[in-house]
């Protein structure tokens, strides 16, 4: 089956009528696009007036669908059968990958944080045809891992700094150039390659996690996030969720394939780049925000990261702008 605009735009279905009302008197800006054959791109911004909840039902189509929450804040209620509910924190700076899937529940909006969310379908059939012959079974490999699994838990992860900046550049193109095309499936292409990537790495040992541990170290992930610039400590984080600091340290390796720590550091630095990239905040400012009072700490993890200097970094960005932009 093929796949193109007109069939994703019927995805995802609002099931309240109330809902879907106050669903569409807020500003909601998508936007399709179809680089290439069986491949669609959609980006979605939304500006609540208010928080609110609506129940949703998302239909099942034969591709894989990338999602990343470049921004956000919200809360999917997914039902797993009578009386069986999982609740999943979706923050900006997350990933995650469906196949086929199809389940409902309710979402829960917070107005405070804009929702920026970027979407990418291609089927399986093409990311073989991209990936070349002989590479069936690590498509196979990636459809294996999408979708949700029997406990009602996505595939979720954290953006890591290269989709970011992929993802920031597809976002942030502002130009009517005729290389514009070209431009965006090259994108998608690298985009996809490092997904593969990922995706296809050598398998970690056997999880001895549990369900209800890996909903709690999701739960600590997004509490990581949220408060990147004051952070809680371990031992208060196995509190909030309710895990002891053994646990926690051993399931942030298991889950995350990170330390508490490091983890909340990749964020940062990812955020960080975002700041600059989007804002272009001074790196005293940036490095306030991502939770470094110490400027020159945070200069050598962000070189250490991205391979640049922060100060350099900025000065590239502005000099970028005036080249694209002379007259203003």
């Amino acid at each position: 089956m093929a796949v193109d605009i007109q069939l994703i735009k019927g995805l995802n279905e609002i099931t309240d009528h109330a809902a879907q009302e106050k669903y569409a008197d807020n500003t909601i800006v998508q936007h399709f696009e179809q680089p290439m054959a069986n491949v669609v791109i959609r980006t979605e911004y939304f500006l609540l007036r208010e928080s609110f909840e609506f129940p949703f039902r998302k239909n099942p189509l034969p591709c894989l669908e990338f999602t990343y929450t470049v921004s956000g804040d919200t809360v999917l209620s997914l039902r797993n059968g009578p009386g069986d509910w999982r609740r999943i924190p979706i923050p900006g700076g997350v990933r995650f990958l469906g196949y086929n899937t199809e389940f409902s529940g309710i979402a829960t909006a917070n107005a405070r944080v804009p929702i920026k969310v970027f979407h990418l379908y291609i089927t399986p059939q093409k990311l073989a045809q991209l990936m070349g012959p002989g590479n069936g079974q690590l498509v196979r490999t990636i459809i294996d891992k999408a979708g949700t699994s029997s406990n009602g838990l996505l595939n979720m992860a954290t953006i890591d700094p290269v989709t970011a900046s992929i993802i920031h550049q597809i976002f942030t193109r502002n130009s009517a150039s005729s290389a514009d095309p070209l431009f965006i499936k090259g994108k998608i292409l690298e985009l996809l390659a490092h997904e593969v990537e990922l995706l296809c790495s050598p398998p970690h040992k056997q999880t001895l996690l549990q369900p209800d541990d890996v909903v709690k170290l999701q739960t600590a992930g997004t509490i990581m996030m949220k408060q990147m610039s004051t952070p809680p400590t371990i031992a208060e984080l196995a509190r909030k969720v309710g895990l002891n600091e053994k646990k926690i340290k051993q399931g942030f390796k298991e889950f995350y394939g990170n330390t508490v720590y490091g983890f909340l550091r990749d964020h940062r630095m990812a955020q960080a780049k975002l700041m600059f990239d989007r804002d272009q905040k001074s790196v005293t400012e940036v490095a306030c925000a991502v939770g470094y009072s110490n400027v020159s700490h945070f200069g050598v993890i962000f070189r250490h990261h991205h391979g640049i200097k922060p100060g350099k970094y900025l000065k590239s960005l502005k000099k970028n702008r005036l080249m694209r932009h002379p007259c203003r």
